[in-house]
């Protein structure tokens, strides 16, 4: 008996079941997995055709290597006009033809990315209107007799026109406009007002060592001559709101100072007018130009 009551407490014994702290590792997981599939699909939604990138960049390229455009007149205003350097080392200008091409390779590049389409778009608009200024304003000056003060010069910025001060425009610590100055002004801007683009007029003096008699530095003579120039394009029907004016007294030399020419041509005041395109859009197309220029550099060196 005693043996058969042992065997019946056996049977009644049992042990408590053991909880799984480690369950969570399984949601922890799924979790993990599902992320790594979003992520994959994102980046492979993601993905640029590199063939039709570089279809783009070749068709960028070819337009972007355009050199900058100075007018014929420019050298007039030279002191040494025979032998003299380029005026200005500017960034290079989209040609006007090479403009539809551009547009062409954007649509098959990318996909046809709206952004660079419409940046490009814009750029080939951009580029027309201001090759239009520049013949209206090329026109006016010659008309005038007054190509020879003028150097006219085309970069990122827009069409500058850059007017070289001497005593015919400013008498020397001066900012009141004198005949030649009058005249210049008054014949391209009806060419300014047409181009519906907005107008910063920038002053600029030379690096002379004599400072201004009838001015507290250069500053003040700078932004007095440009605010001249301002006043006068108002009165001839340019928009207040169109225009700004800076001086730059002589921070911003158009040839380096220690050209002969530096004393005649960094005296001057330039009116700029500037480019309609966005700053997201000129980085655009600034991107696009950098990358086509890094893979036909990979091409020369594999060649």
């Amino acid at each position: 008996m005693s043996g058969g009551h042992g065997r019946r407490r056996k049977k009644a014994e049992h042990h408590e079941e053991h909880v799984n702290h480690e369950r969570w590792l399984v949601t922890y997981a799924d979790m993990l997995t599902l992320l790594m599939v979003l992520f994959i699909v994102l980046f492979a939604i993601s993905q640029v055709d590199q063939k039709k990138f570089m279809e783009l960049a070749t068709g960028m390229a070819s337009g972007f290597g355009q050199p900058v455009s100075i007018t014929n007149g420019a050298d007039s205003v030279l002191p040494m006009a025979a032998a003299a350097k380029p005026v200005t080392d500017a960034a290079p200008v989209v040609a006007v033809d090479a403009i539809p091409s551009l547009v062409s390779s954007v649509a098959k590049g990318l996909g046809g990315n709206p952004e660079a389409v419409a940046a490009v778009e814009a750029k080939q608009r951009d580029n027309q209107d201001l090759e239009n200024a520049q013949k209206l304003i090329e026109s006016a000056l010659k008309k005038a007799g007054l190509a020879k003060k003028v150097v006219l010069t085309r970069d990122q910025r827009g069409l500058t026109v850059s007017v070289i001060v001497d005593d015919m425009v400013f008498p020397a610590d001066s900012a009141q406009l004198q005949q030649d100055g009058i005249d210049l002004v008054t014949a391209i801007a009806p060419a300014l007002a047409e181009s519906k683009h907005d107008v910063a007029v920038e002053g600029h003096t030379n690096q002379a060592v004599a400072h201004p008699q009838n001015y507290p530095s250069e500053w003040e003579l700078s932004s007095a001559r440009a605010s001249s120039v301002a006043r006068l394009l108002v009165a001839q029907g340019m928009p207040p709101k169109r225009l700004s004016v800076t001086g730059y007294a002589d921070t911003r030399p158009l040839v380096d100072p220690s050209d002969p020419r530096a004393l005649t041509l960094n005296r001057r005041v330039a009116i700029v007018v500037l480019s309609s395109l966005s700053g997201e859009q000129q980085a655009l197309l600034d991107l696009i130009t950098a990358e086509a220029g890094s893979s036909n550099g990979k091409k020369s060196s594999n060649g």
